[in-house]
């Protein structure tokens, strides 16, 4: 009998690009079985290929920097939960609002890194937990 194995990606939502850019690379360098690492710069294109089932996903909260009326991260959490409410999802963010990070937590079963000098190492260690 064939066995199947589950293609693992990795979906960043971060609308600074250089940021962006500069976590996928290194998640790509901690994680060569991730057949995928992808970035989108708003949540609303994230959204058209949630169909991909990504093994994770990692979420920036504010992603209006560059398109004025893009949904805010929280906004794309729920969307997502709600569609497939197993997904993985890190909120990735320079939000110290206890109150925003405690409703994600709770409310959608996430995990949240803030964005420092320690975050790409607290997201290795994460996205490490979700595809083992």
């Amino acid at each position: 009998m064939k066995q199947v194995t589950k293609t693992k990606t990795i979906f960043i939502v971060e609308d600074n690009a250089a940021y962006g850019k500069t976590l996928q690379e290194f998640l790509k360098s901690k994680f060569p079985d991730v057949s995928e690492v992808k970035v989108f710069p708003i949540g609303e294109a994230s959204l058209l290929e949630l169909y991909q089932n990504p093994t994770v996903i990692i979420i920036d909260h504010l992603l209006n920097s560059i398109q004025n009326d893009a949904a805010t991260g929280l906004s794309i959490i729920k969307i997502i939960k709600d569609t497939n409410p197993s997904s993985n999802i890190i909120l990735l963010s320079a939000q110290k609002e206890f109150d925003v990070v405690s409703e994600t937590i709770s409310k959608y079963g996430c995990k949240y890194v803030q964005k420092d000098g320690q975050a790409f190492n607290k997201v290795e260690q994460l996205v490490k937990e979700f595809i083992s």
